[in-house]
């Protein structure tokens, strides 16, 4: 279930909150430029929509058109974006996504909360908020690998935080969602999340399953370092999302700064982006519906269903969960869990996308004939401008896409983004690699 945007936040309302937050390290925040005319006794129900509208802001914006472009779900046309489908992406193209971002919008506050709703016995805020940071944690150590966490968030006790392993921020992101669930399932008499909770509207039930079901994403990430953790996956997902619950923000739409952020990007930047690439021609060549609602005339417009200034931004859906449990079961043996799985999913994403999911029959599979190729692919279809998609080719090579032409990395597609230009500037602790380096989970 998904709850409308009731605030007057996102597009530039939320840049604002980007760019404020910061000085010199966004993260690194400490009281001697405090605004006085700004709340200071901030309370869990005040921080918790203002979360989760900025990391679906980043979500669906930075994050997703970085992953789009290297997937092949979109192309760069002009400007910037350009650049990006040459592969040529710079420390400053990154720096607003890691330190106006992540760092200094949205984490700063998700460690805030935790704290504040902690020290008031909150637990239930106090679970929501450790979920948001690992929502918000596992995005970055995903596009960066190493990253400021255990030393981060301490204002001038430390000015140059530590980079925590990749394999750490995996333990810790699972220490988060642990905590949460136990948050989650306590006893709680303080004020409790309500309308002031954009995603579940204060469902704790759902809370816990968006818990389960990062949890799956995460294990599925590191199985092929830790091939134990594929049963872990298969186990997490079925306590996961179920039908009809989707983790995410709708944007309201009625004002250009509360509009869905692709939404923002297409008409205020015409041509910088096109949508004619590789998932044009494949969901068109097969006649699948979705390319309708994917797509429009208009090779610089998205469609209807991700493109409008009401369009939602998904963190997790149910057909994601199902994707996991198809490709855990094949994974471990189970091919008639996989197809069956498999099925389910296609067939909510098309519910979900259409209201209609006959097209499922067109791409069903049995035991006998589903492949990790088929259960990618689908996946990557149905997570349209998902940052997902580009952890998935990192770690499976499917979809089977070719780098883009006249690029600079001698025809290799992408697996990391470079540290930024302030990460750089700030933090000697800052090791910068190339944007072909692997990650840790990310192995041959």
């Amino acid at each position: 279930m998904l709850h409308r945007l009731k605030y007057i936040v996102g597009g530039a309302l939320v840049l604002a909150a980007l760019a404020v937050t910061s000085c010199k390290k966004a993260y690194f925040y400490s009281g001697i430029n405090d605004d006085p005319t700004q709340l200071h006794d901030n309370t869990p129900t005040l921080l918790l929509p203002g979360i989760e509208v900025k990391s679906a802001y980043l979500y669906g914006g930075d994050q997703s058109r970085f992953a789009a472009i290297f997937t092949q779900q979109v192309t760069g046309n002009g400007n910037q974006p350009a650049n990006y489908s040459r592969y040529n992406v710079s420390t400053d193209d990154v720096d607003n996504l890691w330190t106006f971002g992540w760092y200094g919008a949205v984490m700063n506050d998700e460690h805030v909360m935790i704290q504040l709703s902690d020290s008031l016995g909150a637990r239930h805020y106090a679970g929501i908020a450790r979920i948001m940071m690992a929502n918000s944690l596992a995005s970055v150590t995903d596009f960066w690998g190493d990253a400021p966490y255990s030393d981060a968030f301490r204002g001038l006790d430390e000015l140059q935080p530590k980079f925590d392993s990749q394999q750490q921020i995996y333990d810790t992101l699972h220490a988060l969602l642990d905590h949460a669930i136990a948050d989650l399932a306590a006893d709680d008499n303080t004020a409790q999340p309500a309308d002031d909770d954009l995603i579940f509207h204060g469902d704790l039930a759902m809370w816990t399953r968006f818990a389960h079901s990062l949890k799956a994403r995460y294990y599925l990430h590191t199985s092929k370092v830790q091939p134990a953790t594929l049963a872990k996956a298969a186990s997490e997902a079925a306590q996961g999302l179920k039908f009809g619950e989707n983790a995410g923000i709708v944007f309201e739409g009625k004002a250009v700064t509360s509009e869905n952020p692709w939404s923002q990007m297409v008409t205020q930047r015409v041509g910088d982006y096109s949508f004619n690439g590789y998932l044009n021609t494949l969901t068109k060549n097969a006649g699948d519906p979705r390319h309708d609602v994917y797509f429009s005339d208009d090779p610089t417009t998205l469609g209807s269903l991700y493109g409008s200034p009401n369009s939602p931004v998904y963190f997790v859906t149910h057909d994601e969960v199902l994707f996991i449990l198809s490709e855990a079961s094949l994974k471990l043996g189970n091919t008639l869990d996989a197809a069956n799985n498999y099925n389910h999913a296609v067939a909510y994403n098309l519910f979900r996308s259409l209201g209609d999911s006959s097209y499922a029959t067109t791409v069903a599979r049995t035991a006998g004939n589903i492949t990790l190729q088929q259960i990618i692919t689908q996946k990557y279809i149905a997570e349209f401008l998902n940052a997902e998609c580009w952890t998935d080719w990192r770690r499976t090579g499917f979809p089977a896409i070719s780098a883009f032409p006249n690029n600079v990395t001698n025809n290799v597609i992408p697996r990391s983004l470079l540290y930024p230009s302030g990460e750089i500037r700030y933090n000697s602790n800052t090791k910068q690699h190339t944007i072909l380096a692997r990650l840790w989970w990310d192995v041959q």
